[in-house]
């Protein structure tokens, strides 16, 4: 059996160990992942269903989509997604299809109360915030019977200013 002053030796040898081992390992402060090609994902879903969604057409430099995809959400409604990250740092989102239940419009937007509703490139759109005060802008088309939803974690400078990009995609060739 050893001392106690060996096992102390031996306990302070190992953690000067670990200590230079957490030193050497380099660590990740923030996660970059590569930006995603969302209008061709568009292209693709305006060809697919016939619809014209919208793009986000000559956002400035900055500006980077980070998903994109189109495929069946909330009760079965094929949809069009997207967000991007702005310069500063935030997140605006896009979501869109037709006929839109209220189960689908509720599913993007985060269980948030709405606040009132603002006149944004010749549409009505109803304002909604949430907890965390992300803003919500939701807007049904009579004429293409399409919903869209735009979110931003940045306030409304950012959602209005992507709102005013949107125009329709073009379909894939």
């Amino acid at each position: 059996m050893g001392s106690s002053a060996n096992m102390m030796r031996s306990l302070l040898v190992v953690l000067a160990l670990v200590a230079g081992l957490i030193a050497l390992v380099p660590r990740v402060d923030s996660v970059r992942q590569p930006p995603v090609d969302a209008a061709s994902v568009v292209s693709y879903a305006v060809k697919d269903s016939g619809t014209p969604f919208s793009f986000p057409a000559g956002l400035p430099m900055g500006w980077s989509a980070t998903s994109a995809r189109y495929a069946v959400s909330t009760d079965s409604l094929p949809t069009w997604q997207a967000g991007w990250t702005t310069p500063g740092g935030q997140f605006v989102g896009l979501r869109q299809t037709i006929n839109a239940t209220p189960a689908w419009v509720s599913a993007g937007m985060n269980q948030a109360k709405v606040t009132g509703t603002v006149e944004l490139s010749g549409r009505t759109w109803e304002v909604s915030t949430d907890e965390r005060n992300q803003v919500f802008l939701v807007s049904a088309s009579a004429a293409d019977r399409i919903t869209t939803v735009v979110s931003g974690t940045g306030g409304m400078e950012d959602v209005r200013f992507f709102i005013d990009k949107l125009t329709p995609a073009k379909p894939a060739s």
